[in-house]
This record gives structure tokens, C-alpha cells and sequence, in this order.
């Protein structure tokens, strides 16, 4: 596509202007949304990201939500680079109205789920992928933290948001027992 473009300039830099705007009525003009004008937007933002020092994956998140709260304008017109920059302050508002609004529950349920994912993975599970971060003592500790956690937010933490936890803290410990019957 760039070999395109690059050609289209040459041919208009060798032809009169009446042949250049000949070329560009070729193409017809297709009004873009907002949301596609965003889309295409986004690519060139990026590397402005990348230079910034790496942050917390909650922080770079909020981040990620001011900058497109500041991009969508009411008429649909993009947003000034002045406007795109969050001042610290204005950044630690955001970060301050989203932390009242979570919950020790949301991060209990967060640890749990992540227990799960690194207990498989020390268990080597699935094999052709974790195999070689096998570690039956580290499992073990995973498995027994996510029980004790499980037992500690029972009544709670609603039913419908544990019961989950409760299948998958069942599983592992079926493979742990089979896997370690296997090492034996």
C-alpha cells in the first residue's frame, strides 16, 4: 500500500496538476465515523505511549480511559494534543474515583483467579506449554492458599461468584494427586 502511495506521488510530481487531480478523483470520498477516525488515530498514538516509562497495569489502564474520554468530543472532532495530556493531578482524581469504587471482593476474586492460573502452571498444566515450569512445591502452595481463601470468603462473597473457584480448586487438586501418583 506504501508502494502505492509512493508511486501516485511520483506520477504527480511528473504530470501537470490537471492529471494529479485526475488521479486523486479516482478515489472516491468515503466519510469516515468517528469510530474509524479513531481507529486510524490510535497507531500514531502509540508510540507516544511506548516512550513513557512503564506503569501499573491499573494505571496504564485508566490512562488508556482518560485519553479516549478526551478523544471523543460531543462534535465528533478530534481532540488537541492539550486536550489528550492528563495532568497529575487530573490523573490522580481518576485513580482516586476508581479505587472508592473497588471492592475487596473484586481483588479477593482477582487473587483467587490468578492462584488458579500460576497453581496450573506449576503443576505443569497444560504439558505442552507449562511443562517446564513444573514445580509440585509451588503448586502445592497455590492449591492450599486458594482453599484457605475460598473457605475464608465463604458466606461473604455471593455463591454465584465462588462456586466457580469451588469447581476449579476441586480440579487441581484431582491433577495434583494424579500427577504426583505419576512422579512416584
Amino acid at each position: 500500500m506504501a508502494d502505492k502511495k509512493n508511486d501516485e506521488k511520483e506520477q504527480a510530481k511528473g504530470e501537470p496538476k490537471a492529471d494529479a487531480k485526475k488521479a486523486a478523483a479516482k478515489k472516491p470520498a468515503v466519510k469516515k465515523t468517528p469510530a474509524k477516525q479513531a481507529a486510524e488515530e490510535k497507531p500514531q498514538k502509540e508510540p507516544k505511549v511506548e516512550e513513557k516509562p512503564p506503569k501499573e497495569e491499573f494505571e496504564a489502564l485508566l490512562d488508556e480511559e482518560a485519553k479516549a474520554a478526551a478523544e471523543n468530543e460531543p462534535d465528533g472532532a478530534p481532540a488537541t494534543e492539550k486536550e489528550e495530556e492528563l495532568s497529575e493531578e487530573e490523573f490522580r482524581r481518576l485513580m482516586e474515583e476508581r479505587l472508592e469504587t473497588v471492592t475487596v471482593a473484586d481483588i479477593v476474586l482477582t487473587m483467587m483467579n490468578q492462584l488458579a492460573s500460576v497453581g496450573y502452571m506449576k503443576m505443569g498444566l497444560p504439558e505442552t506449554v507449562n511443562l517446564k515450569h513444573r514445580d509440585f512445591a509451588q503448586a502445592r502452595l497455590a492449591i492450599d492458599t486458594l482453599e484457605a481463601m475460598i473457605k475464608g470468603a465463604d458466606e461473604k462473597i455471593p455463591i454465584e461468584l465462588l462456586q466457580p473457584f469451588k469447581g476449579t480448586l476441586a480440579n487441581m487438586q484431582m491433577n495434583f494427586v494424579q500427577l504426583m501418583r505419576g512422579e512416584n
